[in-house]
């Protein structure tokens, strides 16, 4: 019988479904010492301590033992005869056999997947969840996070961390697709690429963080100082003041480490270091297969990511069997969906739609308009109505502690809306609003806040917009207020708020030009030290200083549904709103 299996409804391991189909896996033999065997396989690939092993040599089978400790990609057998430890290891290549403990679920298999924008793959402009989706298949960085969140090596092989300074010594088997080594130029060049991205997004964000990095975004330097390439595996990157929170942010999606020019063809389909590698890349499509073994696993034949500017169009595609998962931020169900040989799971997101406000304007410039607009929504009406129930109202969670929720938005109070336009001298009759073309649904919520606004005699002039492209300047003098998805690199309070509301990133991660010294005060405070003993007490003061004199309404949280064919398993639900496609697979003959 069929199941499906996503790890964010599940409590067990998804290890054991991520492995060949046979009892056996095939390992290369990475190393031999101290009578004990090494194997490129680990938890990630169904190895488990207690399980046996054969290995080959020109197709003779020269030891056998069984499996003594396993890491999450490697593993090592149990002591061995050192007679013949002394033989084999003058043998090459040696290959092995580990059997397991259980069949594993079928490798292979082929998805297609809809896509509602084109997505940017270079780490710099990374910033939809469709964005995240992509390019995690094609990058990897020197850190990521582990199942439980914590950021652990990636690429590198170990790093350590002196006051401002933090050493990276990257992992020699780490490469390309093409099959050059990954090295500390190629480290440097992808940190060089974020300073100089037209926009930072809030996961790059924490490049100014780097000692020098502001210097070279203003032009006055060329090189960042805060950089040393130690050797060809090696780097140091020294940050200009305390920021606990770099090496979160380094785990995101701005940093993946790119090839240095001339090491890799440029353009939208440029390698990088993951386990599928993009074989075309269309308008209307993009298709990756794995890029081999040292790329880290890959457990699909490929993946295509085809373009739709519908969700109902994605629906029928669905419904016709040319579509294999529906992913939605945010968005009602499609309609055409009837068949039964699916599963639908709705999960919530730490991602918010926002309504921001440009604080340069003379009608916002002590918070009235903004506190008018956090009182003329009635977010009950636009979830059910306009949503279809694919959101909740907006809270901030804080992690690791389930009884801890903070409102973000006030209530529904018309009069109390009235009240605060009609206390605004000179309100403005005729606003610009920028709708974020990224994402479809924010036509249907851009509609609602028109009629809304219209109410109170403010007539609004929307312009559709790709948000990545937005031109800050323009921005600043043209528009009044701008909707779009707010997706933060994590959940911690300043992940959440700093790239966010911070006025040094203004035109930057936020077009709000807000500029607030008791807001600041916090702001810099979380971001200096992290969360510190009174950080839950600085949260709150934060927080009630945005409801205070509001520079952005926040709208809504979004849910990520998720449509999938029952023969589908080993996807993650990321809280970024997007499915983690790496240990995707096909079940079949069950």
């Amino acid at each position: 019988m069929k199941k499906i299996l996503l790890a964010f409804l599940l409590s067990i391991s998804l290890s054991h479904a991520l492995a060949d189909t046979q009892d056996y896996i095939r390992a290369g033999v990475i190393l031999v010492k101290s009578n004990a065997a090494y194997f490129d396989k680990g938890a990630m690939d169904g190895v488990a301590p207690g399980e046996t092993f054969e290995i080959y040599f020109d197709g003779a089978m020269v030891i056998s033992g069984k499996i003594a400790w396993v890491d999450s990609d490697i593993s090592r057998s149990e002591t061995l005869d050192s007679s013949i430890v002394a033989r084999i290891t003058l043998y090459a290549p040696l290959e092995a056999k580990i059997r397991l403990l259980a069949p594993q679920a079928n490798r292979g298999g082929h998805l297609t997947v809809p896509i509602f924008s084109e997505p940017h793959l270079d780490p710099s402009a990374i910033a939809t969840p469709s964005d995240m989706m992509v390019a995690r298949l094609i990058h990897r960085g020197l850190v990521t996070r582990d199942k439980s969140g914590q950021v652990v090596p990636d690429l590198c092989g170990d790093y350590e961390i002196r006051d401002l300074t933090y050493t990276f010594y990257i992992s020699p088997q780490a490469t390309f697709h093409n099959g050059k080594p990954v090295e500390a130029s190629d480290v440097l060049y992808s940190l060089e690429t974020l300073v100089r991205a037209p926009r930072l997004t809030p996961f790059s964000s924490f490049i100014l963080e780097i000692k020098g990095a502001g210097d070279v975004r203003a032009g006055l330097r060329s090189e960042i100082a805060g950089i040393f390439i130690v050797d060809n595996k090696t780097i140091s990157i020294t940050l200009a003041r305390p920021f606990p929170n770099f090496i979160g942010y380094l785990a995101g999606p701005a940093g993946y480490i790119i090839p240095k020019p001339g090491m890799a063809p440029s353009g939208p389909g440029a390698i990088g270091a993951g386990p599928y590698r993009i074989k075309w890349y269309g308008p209307e499509a993009i298709i990756v297969q794995p890029a081999g073994i040292s790329a880290g696993a890959a457990y699909l034949d490929s993946l295509t990511f085809l373009r739709f500017d519908q969700v109902d169009e994605a629906g029928l595609s669905f419904e016709l069997g040319r579509l294999d998962i529906i992913n939605l931020l945010g968005e009602p169900p499609p309609r055409f969906v009837s068949k039964s040989n699916f599963t639908s799971f709705t999960s919530p997101t730490n991602t918010y739609v926002i309504l921001g406000v440009n604080c340069a304007r003379g009608f916002q410039a002590d918070g009235k308009f903004g506190k008018a607009l956090s009182f003329l929504f009635d977010r009950q009406t636009l979830i059910r109505v306009v949503l279809g129930g694919s959101a909740t109202t907006p809270t901030y969670q804080f992690p690791g502690r389930p009884d801890l929720n903070i409102d973000l938005a006030l209530p529904f109070m018309p009069d109390s809306a009235a009240y605060y336009f009609n206390s605004i001298q000179n309100p403005p009759r005729t606003i610009t609003l920028y709708v974020d073309s990224r994402y479809p649904i924010l036509t249907n919520i851009s509609r609602y806040l028109k009629g809304q606004l219209q109410k109170q005699r403010i007539k609004v002039t929307d312009r559709i917009v790709d948000f990545q492209s937005v031109d800050a300047a323009s921005a600043r003098s043209e528009l009044d207020l701008y909707l779009t998805y707010y997706i933060p690199v994590a959940g911690d309070p300043e992940s959440v708020f700093y790239p966010l509301l911070d006025y040094d990133l203004s035109g930057e991660t936020n077009l709000l030009y807000f500029n607030d010294e008791a807001m600041q005060a916090f702001l810099d405070r979380i971001h200096t030290e992290g969360m510190p003993d009174a950080g839950e007490n600085i949260a709150y003061g934060l927080i009630s200083s945005i409801m205070a004199e509001p520079p952005l309404v926040f709208l809504f949280q979004p849910y990520l549904t998720s449509i999938i064919k029952d023969d589908i398993l080993g996807a993650e639900w990321d809280p970024a709103g997007f499915l983690d496609l790496r240990r995707a697979f096909i079940e079949t003959g069950k």
